[in-house]
């Protein structure tokens, strides 16, 4: 058989959707298994159970209840900045610690630059009127020289901007999946430090625990102080152990590891939880709700038990569901995915791939190794480690029958050689994968790790 008649008949085949799943397939003349066939594996290795099952030890509790606060100071410490601790922040800030947090934010977009940048609003070029009036926005010139801090929470899913813009920014004039103000999004009942107004007063600027940035004022209820403290440093509560769930029944939005403020310690005589939600009055102000859910396999009390196994029953949950930059679409990006995940056992992780490799208080350097070198640290890697690379995180598994280490992920794009040209594929889904489909620069997975971490 020909090379150009075995890349025909591979093009063919993924346009077509087909998978393989036979690891000695004829397509090798430059062909991985996982370029021939797709990313997505979809036999049984894509299975909860599959991985629970080849690892036997997997129930042990790693890190305990009574250790998950300790743990959570050093994942915050070793963050730097990019955790806050709410439980000690200032009732006051200046000028220019409120200059830094909006600027800061602003950086992330590179929003700071005075060139406009490449982008597109509203399906047309982003303008520099735009681009100006955004920024201005900010009212960074206005800033007054003492804030008292005000205290809110979010009452359902909200976005958090980089710029006090609603209308997405994106990279393309049809794309409606990447819009470059995005900075992630916040379940129902986060609690936030409201800094200064935008100047047209339609949006606040914030630190959450994970991120600051810019809330549409509307989707907040404001409160004292004592209120919002139980929201930070919350005692009874439960916790969303399921990919997605809204709490009461077609209230408010959470994604796992959510975290739900109990009314009562115990469950009722019906069998439900009480739980409290935060509403809003006529003066915008935070009135708490009663209400009672079902004691479903949606919630548990406190977290779950925090095993290796817990962490593979929880990434499946999130199995096939779609890929959301920034928290989009209501649904998670790689970063968002883990940290997901990992806040559903109690661990609390930062935001964003790059900070949440800072944070691991167990870490293997891959920088500079061969191929060999990684494969092997890889493979004796702990299931539910977390696997790094510029601008991506996965939750390793484990490996399979046939020695090859997998991978489950929030997954954007992948590219595969066909003939002379390098083709991108969308898949935007959660899937398990091997680590040898190829970035833009037509480079496998597995050469671009640069760490692997655990707790």
């Amino acid at each position: 058989m020909s090379k150009n008649f075995s890349k025909l008949i591979a093009s063919t085949l993924i346009a077509l959707g087909v998978v393989f799943m036979n690891q000695n397939s004829f397509f090798t003349e430059n062909w991985s298994v996982a370029e021939a066939a797709g990313v997505a594996i979809q036999d049984n290795r894509a299975t909860a159970d599959y991985w629970i099952g080849k690892n036997k030890s997997g129930e042990a509790v790693f890190v305990p209840t009574a250790d998950l606060d300790r743990l959570n100071m050093q994942i915050l410490q070793k963050s730097g900045n990019t955790i806050v601790d709410l439980a000690k922040y200032p009732e006051k800030v200046y000028t220019q610690w409120m200059a830094n947090k909006i600027l800061g934010t602003m950086m992330l977009g590179k929003f700071n630059e005075k060139e406009v940048p490449k982008l597109f609003k509203g399906g047309a070029p982003l303008t520099e009127y735009s681009f100006t009036h955004a920024k201005q926005n900010c009212g960074l010139d206005e800033l007054p020289s003492v804030c008292e801090v005000r205290y809110a929470l979010t009452i359902d899913r909200t976005n958090l901007r980089l710029l006090p813009e609603e209308e997405g920014w994106f990279t393309d004039k049809d794309d409606t999946h990447y819009d470059q103000l995005q900075a992630t999004a916040l379940d129902p009942c986060e609690p936030l430090a409201v800094l200064t107004d935008s100047k047209d007063g339609k949006f606040v600027f914030v630190e959450s625990r994970i991120y600051a940035g810019w809330i549409k004022t509307s989707e907040l209820a404001f409160t004292d102080k004592a209120t919002w403290q139980k929201y930070v440093e919350p005692q009874n509560y439960l916790t969303v152990i399921a990919s997605r769930k809204t709490v009461p029944y077609g209230k408010a939005f959470y994604q796992m590891g959510g975290k739900v403020l109990l009314r009562a310690n115990e469950l009722q005589k019906d069998g439900s939880w009480a739980i409290s939600m935060p509403t809003l009055d006529a003066n915008g102000t935070i009135i708490e709700q009663g209400y009672n859910i079902p004691n479903d396999n949606g919630v548990v009390k406190g977290a779950l038990a925090c095993s290796e196994n817990n962490l593979i029953r929880q990434a499946f949950r999130f199995l096939g569901e779609g890929y959301g930059w920034g928290g989009m679409d209501k649904n998670v990006d790689c970063s968002a995915f883990v940290q997901d995940v990992y806040r559903s056992v109690g661990i609390e992780l930062p935001r964003d791939a790059n900070r949440q490799e800072k944070a691991m208080t167990n870490s293997i350097s891959l920088k500079n190794m061969t191929r060999e070198q990684r494969m092997e640290i890889v493979k004796k890697s702990k299931p539910g480690a977390l696997i790094f690379l510029p601008g991506h995180v996965m939750m390793y598994l484990g490996n399979d029958e046939n020695g090859e280490p997998l991978v489950i992920h929030s997954l954007s794009s992948y590219h595969v050689v066909n003939g002379d040209k390098l083709e991108k594929h969308y898949v935007r889904k959660v899937l398990v994968s091997d680590l040898h489909f190829l970035n833009a620069n037509k480079i496998e997975i597995i050469d671009r790790i640069t760490s692997i971490g655990n707790f």
